[in-house]
C-alpha cells in the first residue's frame, strides 16, 4: 500500500490565534511541543495526547515566533514581542527564569537546525545564527515587503535558508547559502499565472538542491528546483478544489499533503502524488472549515487545525506505482441540456416505426425537468417507455447514453426519489457501470435499504469505493428498517442468536463481502469507514469464521471472509494496534485464528495416521499365478 491516513484524534483545543500555532520536535522522545496561543506553550505526548509540561508568558508578553527545540544547544527557543529571544532547558519549570537576549532588529522567525545553532530570519530579510543576534543585521526588505514562507534546509554539504517573498507586488524566491563563514544571498523571480495568488508553500531538501513547492489559488502546483548556482521552475499539476484556506506540506519530492481542498463536495485532507496527479488517499476533514487551516507533518503524524481544534492523523507514505493510483480518477459524464438526447438505436435501413418515434419523445420528456416535475409524472413516462419496448426489452441496452442520463436525473433530482424507476432499471440491468457509484450515493442519501438489496442482487461489479460506503451506511441504519427491507427481499431469519449484528444486517453484509474487489483499491477505500464500524465489522467477520452456516444462501465462504478480514486490518492497522477499544476484538480474532491453525494442523497429523493405517491393515495382493509353470530340476 503506497499511502494511508488513519482516523482523526483531537490533539488540542481552544486555539485562539491560528497564525502563531506551531507543532515542532520536542526534547522529550515521543512528544511534540505546541505553541498553542501567543501566551501558552505545551508539550504533549503523541501516544495519548496528554499534556506533560506547560509554560505561559506574562500578561504584556506575546510570543511572536513559535517555540523550537535546538538539538545543538539542548534548549527551547522562542521570541517575545519581536525582539526578545528566550531560551530555557527542558527541565526548567519557570518560564520567567529563562535566559534572555535582545536583538536590535525585529525577528520574523527562528528556524531550527539539527547540527548547528538555530538560524534567525529578521523582518528586513537579514539572516544570522542565534549567537549573533545582537549584531546589527542589514537586509534587502522594506516594511512593505512580506515574507510568505521561510525554512532552513540542510543538504549534503550546504546550509540554506529559503524564503518566498512578496516584494513590491512581485513574487521572489530568496535564498541564503552559508559558505566560508558568511551568508551569500541569491534572489530569483517566480512566475505564476496572472490574476491568481499563492495559498501555500513548502520545501524539501534533496541531495544537492532544494525543491520548493508553490500552490496557487487556481490549482497550479509549481516546483522551484533551487541550487547554489541556479533556480529552475517546473509546472507539476493542476489540482482541482484548491481554496484560499488550503494548506500544503511536502512529504517528499513526489508526495504532498493537502488539507482544505474540496473533493466530491466535501473538504478533505489527502496525500497527493505529484507524479501521477492523483490523490492516493483522502479523508473528510473532522470539522467544518470556518477559518484558515494549518497543517504540520511530524513523526508519522499529520496535525491539522480546523476551527480552533488541532486534530491528529497517523499516516504512512511510500513510493507509489501506477497500480496504486489507478481508479482514483473519476470522470463525470454530464448531459448537455441544449442537445436533444438520442432516441432508441435502429440498425434497420427502413424508417423507424411510430413506436420508436413515440419512444424518442418519451425519452426527451423524461429528462426534461419542466415536463416531468413530480415523481408520479416521472414514473408514468418511464412506464410508457418500458411498455414501448415490451416485445424487445433488450433494445434498451443499446441506449447507454440515454440510460445514463435517466439515472443522472433520478439521483440528482432534489424534489423526489424515484425508487420504482431505479428498481426497474436495476432489475432489467439497464444501469451503465459508470453510474453505479451515483446510485450508491443516492441510496445512502435517502437511506433506501430495499434498493440497496436490489443493487446487490442485480449488479455483479460494484466499485470498491461504493462497497465501502454501503458497508458504512448499513452498519449505521436502524435494525427495524433493515429487517423490513430484508423481508421484502424474501429473507427469513433462522432465529439464531450470538451474532454481533442482527440477522437482516448480517444478510446484507454477507452479500457485500461476497462481491468481487481488487485488494489494492479496496484497502484505500476502507479508510472511509468509521473506526467504530470497523470494530463492529471485524467482530462480525470473526464470528463468521467460527460459525459458518452453509444453509444460509447469502453466507460467504471461508476464503472470502478471511480475505475481507485481511484487507480490513491492512487498512486500519495502526489504529487497531494503538486504540484500546480494539483490544477485545483483536484478542477474539487471535483466538479464532489460533483455533483454525490448530484445527488444520491436526488435519496434517490425521493424514499421516491414515497413511500408516492403510499400510498396516492393507490386504496383501494375491500373487498372480499362471496356468502353467516351468521348473528346472538339477540332478547331481
Amino acid at each position: 500500500m503506497a499511502a494511508s491516513i488513519g482516523e482523526p484524534v483531537v490533539f488540542a483545543d481552544d486555539i485562539k490565534d491560528p497564525n502563531i500555532l506551531n507543532v515542532a520536535t520536542c526534547g522529550t522522545e515521543g512528544s511534540v511541543i505546541v505553541t498553542q496561543n501567543p501566551n501558552l506553550i505545551n508539550i504533549y505526548k503523541v501516544e495519548d495526547q496528554k499534556a506533560l509540561q506547560s509554560w505561559s508568558t506574562k500578561h504584556n508578553e506575546h510570543i511572536t515566533s513559535p517555540v523550537i527545540w535546538s538539538e545543538h544547544n539542548q534548549k527551547y527557543v522562542t521570541v517575545i514581542n519581536t525582539k526578545t529571544v528566550k531560551t530555557w532547558g527542558k527541565d526548567e519549570q519557570n518560564f520567567e527564569k529563562s535566559s534572555t537576549k535582545h536583538a536590535k532588529c525585529a525577528i520574523n522567525k527562528i528556524l531550527p537546525s539539527d547540527t548547528t545553532e538555530p538560524v534567525v530570519l529578521f523582518n528586513n530579510g537579514g539572516v544570522a545564527f542565534l549567537g549573533r543576534i545582537k549584531d546589527t543585521q542589514e537586509g534587502p526588505l522594506s516594511d512593505k515587503d512580506e515574507i510568505l514562507f521561510c525554512e532552513f534546509m540542510r543538504m549534503s554539504s550546504d546550509l540554506c535558508v529559503v524564503c518566498l517573498l512578496n516584494q513590491e507586488g512581485k513574487l521572489q524566491l530568496m535564498s541564503y547559502w552559508y559558505r566560508n563563514d558568511e551568508w551569500i544571498r541569491h534572489t530569483h523571480p517566480v512566475e505564476v499565472a496572472p490574476n491568481t495568488q499563492v495559498v501555500s508553500c513548502h520545501a524539501v531538501p534533496g541531495r544537492n538542491n532544494v525543491k520548493v513547492f508553490i500552490l496557487c489559488l487556481n490549482g497550479d502546483l509549481l516546483c522551484q528546483n533551487l541550487s547554489f548556482d541556479q533556480c529552475t521552475s517546473q509546472a507539476l499539476q493542476t489540482i482541482v478544489g484548491v481554496t484560499k484556506t488550503t494548506s500544503m506540506v511536502a512529504l517528499s519530492s513526489t508526495h504532498i499533503v493537502l488539507a482544505g481542498c474540496t473533493k466530491d463536495n466535501q473538504d478533505v485532507i489527502g496525500i497527493y502524488d505529484v507524479k501521477f496527479g492523483a490523490y492516493e488517499v483522502f479523508k473528510p476533514l473532522p470539522a467544518a472549515k470556518k477559518s484558515s487551516i494549518k497543517l504540520f507533518a511530524l513523526h508519522g503524524h499529520l496535525f491539522v487545525l480546523c476551527h480552533r481544534t488541532l486534530h491528529m492523523f497517523s499516516y504512512s507514505c511510500h513510493p507509489s506505482s501506477l497500480s496504486s493510483i489507478l481508479g482514483h480518477q473519476r470522470v463525470d459524464v454530464q448531459p448537455q441540456p441544449e442537445t436533444p438526447p438520442p432516441g432508441p438505436l435502429s440498425w434497420s435501413k427502413s424508417k423507424s416505426s411510430s413506436s420508436n418515434t413515440e419512444a424518442n419523445k418519451l425519452y426527451s420528456e423524461l429528462q426534461n425537468i419542466s415536463m416531468a416535475k413530480t415523481q408520479k409524472e416521472f414514473e408514468k413516462k418511464f412506464l410508457s417507455i418500458m411498455k414501448s419496448h415490451e416485445s424487445d426489452a433488450t433494445g434498451l441496452l443499446s441506449e447507454t447514453t440515454t440510460m445514463e442520463q435517466i439515472v443522472q436525473r433520478c439521483v440528482t433530482d432534489q424534489k423526489f426519489w424515484p425508487h420504482n424507476v431505479l428498481d426497474q432499471l436495476l432489475v432489467h440491468r439497464l444501469v451503465p457501470n459508470r453510474c453505479i457509484k451515483e446510485i450508491a450515493e443516492g441510496i445512502i442519501r435517502h437511506e433506501d435499504v430495499a434498493l440497496l438489496l436490489q443493487c446487490l442482487n442485480s449488479v455483479s461489479d460494484i466499485p470498491e469505493e461504493s462497497l465501502c460506503s454501503l458497508i458504512n451506511f448499513i452498519l449505521g441504519v436502524e435494525d427495524a428498517k433493515v429487517a423490513e427491507a430484508a423481508k421484502m427481499d424474501g429473507f427469513s431469519g433462522t432465529g439464531k442468536s450470538g451474532s454481533p449484528l442482527s440477522e437482516a444486517k448480517s444478510h446484507i453484509v454477507n452479500k457485500i463481502v461476497k462481491k468481487p474487489y481488487n485488494d489494492v483499491f479496496i484497502i484505500e477505500c476502507l479508510h472511509t469507514i468509521t473506526f467504530q464500524n470497523v470494530l463492529t465489522l471485524l467482530e462480525y467477520l470473526c464470528y463468521l469464521v467460527s460459525n459458518l452456516d452453509t444453509q444460509v444462501s447469502s453466507m460467504p465462504d471461508l476464503a472470502q471472509i478471511v480475505s475481507f478480514i485481511c484487507v480490513l486490518i491492512d487498512a486500519h492497522y495502526q489504529q487497531l494496534v494503538l486504540s484500546p477499544d480494539s483490544q477485545e476484538v483483536l484478542i477474539s480474532l487471535h483466538r479464532t485464528v489460533e483455533g483454525q491453525r490448530e484445527y488444520f494442523a491436526e488435519f496434517l497429523t490425521l493424514d499421516v495416521l491414515i497413511s500408516q493405517m492403510k499400510r498396516q491393515f492393507a490386504i496383501p495382493r494375491p500373487r498372480a499365478v499362471g496356468k502353467y509353470c516351468i521348473e528346472v530340476l538339477h540332478v547331481y
